[in-house]
């Protein structure tokens, strides 16, 4: 599991923009973000394996801060789940006109289309919703994955014009060159591996846990180093930075293959099961946060109406009012100049708000292991008593506080500069204090039976 969250055309065209400097933000990304995260989660799952990060950050700040990390959790699908279907719309323009790529009315009108249907497929349960999922990543991802970074290697070999600059140079390698554009852009190789905590459930199944989870954790993020970064340099070889397009450049470089050898009938085919292949994910991320937030409500965080299941067992109410709250969210694209700044700003949105939840994540862990030192742990972070805690979640909270700092750099692309980091930190606040309020104005009936009795 963990390894598939790498397994995404998605974020190779950001890559490629970063040139060399890909390798540099994908090694931090893996060991300095993913790797921290997935070893924390794991200790704190083996030990409070119900209902994640908000048993988790009740056990270590009370109800109202386990209720707030998963609402962030949830707000911030609103806004990736918008820009992984903004994906879908532009890699499907290339099936009928390219152009259509940046026409944000077709952007909007997909992303509307494609999101409602998901939720509709939902409501009628989740079996469905996990066989379509595994038969896009089969056939959306996999394949033109493994077909994107075989046509390059064959491209490159065939000394073929490459587009990636390889001086030798240290700018090159370190965002050291306009370095904002860079770390905006570094934004969507975090955003692309956000979610690794929820692959923690599954560590009480691993045998010998303290020994072989490790080990997992680093095959998987080195699989994923490498598969992700061999995407990004594919892209970055065969579409000039200055005609690439951060959304559908995957499609892009495709095009750019298929041409090579004339094979341009093939493109939208390949842009075809692209989209299939995102669409499938989005299928999934539709269930998944709403469900963590139904949990929580059901605790008595959220009013009886939000509470209430279909015949399926699915949250229908929930799940509509997202639809909506998703629905507003999409017509950014309509009020920002162009695609990719949309993109940008949704990407960098929705690392800000997970970023915020991921820092209470690792303060948890580390107060957890002072106030309830004696809890059965089948696996603890290495390291002795504290110490080995301290390092792995200190090196993911500079990291994840780092990425939120990232996420006020304004994108460009017309975002009014001035007012851009203002408007995201009010948004944060917002976000962290609608939580905190509704805890304070919730109602006796809105807790289970059980515990009103």
């Amino acid at each position: 599991m963990t390894a598939a969250l790498f397994l995404t055309l998605r974020n190779m065209p950001m890559m490629a923009a970063t040139g060399l400097q890909m390798v540099f933000f994908n090694a931090v990304t893996v060991f300095a973000f993913l790797i921290p995260i997935a070893l924390v989660s794991a200790e704190l799952a083996t030990a409070w394996p119900r209902n994640g990060v908000f048993h988790w950050l009740e056990e270590a700040f009370g109800t109202q801060w386990g209720f707030t990390a998963v609402w962030l959790q949830w707000v911030q699908s609103l806004f990736g789940i918008t820009s992984i279907l903004s994906y879908v719309a532009a890699s499907l323009a290339y099936a009928f006109d390219p152009r259509l790529a940046n026409d944000r009315y077709f952007i909007v009108a997909v992303i509307l289309a494609v999101y409602w249907a998901a939720t509709l497929a939902n409501l009628r349960g989740t079996r469905a919703s996990g066989l379509i999922s595994s038969v896009c990543l089969g056939a959306g991802v996999l394949l033109p994955s493994a077909v994107l970074i075989a046509l390059a290697a064959v491209y490159v070999a065939q000394g073929r014009p490459v587009h990636l600059d390889l001086a030798p140079t240290l700018g090159n390698w370190l965002p050291l060159a306009q370095p904002q554009q860079s770390l905006v852009l570094f934004l969507s190789f975090i955003f692309g591996v956000v979610g690794i905590e929820v692959s923690a459930s599954h560590a009480r199944e691993v045998r010998d846990v303290r020994r072989n989870y490790p080990i997992a954790v680093f095959a998987a993020a080195v699989l994923g180093f490498v598969v992700t970064l061999a995407g990004g340099l594919a892209v970055a070889a065969v579409v000039p930075k200055a005609q690439l397009d951060l959304v559908s450049g995957s499609v892009q470089a495709l095009q750019a293959l298929f041409d090579t050898w004339g094979l341009g009938a093939l493109v939208p085919v390949a842009a075809l099961l692209v989209a299939l292949g995102a669409a499938g994910q989005v299928s999934t991320w539709v269930v998944g946060p709403v469900k963590g937030l139904w949990a929580a409500g059901c605790a008595g965080n959220l009013p009886p109406a939000l509470q209430e299941v279909n015949a399926q067992g699915v949250p229908r109410n929930l799940l509509i009012v997202q639809a909506l709250a998703m629905s507003a969210v999409a017509l950014v694209f309509l009020l920002v100049p162009s695609v990719n700044t949309a993109f940008l700003l949704l990407t960098s949105a929705a690392v800000v708000l997970y970023a915020a939840m991921y820092l209470m994540l690792f303060a948890a862990a580390i107060r957890l292991r002072y106030v309830e030192p004696d809890a059965p742990r089948p696996y603890r972070v290495p390291g002795g008593r504290t110490w080995g805690l301290w390092l792995v979640a200190g090196t993911g909270f500079v990291t994840t506080l780092a990425c939120l700092l990232i996420g006020l750099l304004p994108p460009g692309g017309g975002v009014p500069e001035g007012a851009y980091a203002p408007a995201m930190l009010a948004t944060l606040a917002l976000m962290l204090a609608f939580p905190l309020l509704l805890n304070r104005w919730r109602r006796p009936a809105w807790a289970p039976a059980a515990q009103t009795e």
